[in-house]
């Protein structure tokens, strides 16, 4: 049989054990490629050999003979182990339920084929200073016609600043004048469905469909635009999340560390590794503090083998 290193095989057993319990194909897969590495350190080409022959070769070790250090590293590796079987299963569950979820984007292309006389939509916030912040558009000329409401008096984002909430018909009748009006019939639109969606301390965000036809009281156009408005809400605020996360990340702490790690390792979005770090503190009965330190010094102590040793 090899030489074994036995703070290696201890790390394997240990995280055996975390895994055993997990459900995840990905926890599968690294279940697998664990009992493989065993059997490669025992010289047991069956698993569950393997597994007893590890089990066997650490406990004539002893902890004396490990030393204080590997041991107290093996209990840290074992805790983080856990922790990345926990953290696989609920990524593999969000990836799952989050499928159903639609994204700013989703939400302004499914307006543009689902609105009778629709030509695009646009999601923008309309600053106290004038200007416009569009987060998604399509077509993307709608950029354009969005940003041309800068100190538009008449434009459906200063008219939904002023009234606060509920929904506005803007008609682009010939004779209108201005800036935005004139963009906006060279474009072919005749009309502007403006729903308010939330006003902040520096400004109102408002979902906005384009009509190639002006929209009366009434029509099926308007009731699909407030309900693709509460849509676009509800992704604005994964959206804000997103945003909030990534200010977590520029920080340089521990918690955005973990998130760097959490997303990385299963191909999650930042905003959503930090919801997964948070339902594995629940999970484990700790809290996210323990956990973001946790994965953080795993990371630090994995490119430190000798830090993993004691040595």
């Amino acid at each position: 049989m090899p030489m074994v290193d036995v703070a290696a095989l201890g790390r394997l057993v240990a995280e055996y054990e975390a895994l055993s319990s997990a459900r995840s194909p990905e926890a599968g897969q690294r279940l697998r490629d664990v009992c493989y590495t065993i059997g490669i350190y025992t010289g047991e080409a069956d698993a569950a050999r393997a597994i007893a022959r590890a089990r066997e070769l650490l406990d004539r070790q002893g902890p004396a003979g490990a030393g204080g250090a590997a041991g107290g590293a093996r209990a840290t590796d074992r805790a983080r182990t856990k922790l990345l079987a926990v953290l696989g299963e609920l990524a593999a569950r969000e990836r799952a339920r989050s499928g159903s979820f639609p994204t700013l984007h989703d939400v302004v292309q499914l307006t543009r084929v689902t609105v009778p006389h629709c030509v695009g939509a646009a999601v923008s916030t309309w600053h106290d200073d004038g200007s416009v912040e569009t987060f998604a558009a399509t077509p993307s000329y709608l950029l354009a016609l969005e940003r041309a409401q800068d100190g538009a008096e008449a434009g459906p984002l200063a008219r939904l600043r002023r009234q606060g909430e509920g929904q506005v018909v803007v008609r682009l009748d010939p004779g209108r004048p201005g800036r935005f009006a004139d963009r906006a019939r060279r474009c072919g639109v005749r009309a502007v469905v403006g729903a308010h969606l939330r006003t902040h301390p520096h400004g109102c965000t408002v979902f906005s469909a384009y009509l190639r036809t002006p929209a009366e009281p009434g029509t099926p156009a308007l009731g699909l635009v407030e309900v693709l408005a509460l849509q676009a809400s509800a992704a604005l605020d994964r959206f804000a999340l997103s945003r909030a996360v990534a200010d977590l990340l520029d920080r340089r702490h521990a918690t955005g560390l973990a998130i760097g790690i959490t997303a990385e390792r299963f191909g999650v979005t930042p905003h959503t590794a930090l919801s997964l770090l948070v339902a594995a503190a629940q999970r484990l009965g700790t809290d996210l503090d323990t956990v973001a330190r946790r994965l953080a010094e795993g990371d630090r102590l994995r490119s430190a083998p000798g830090e993993w040793s004691g040595s």
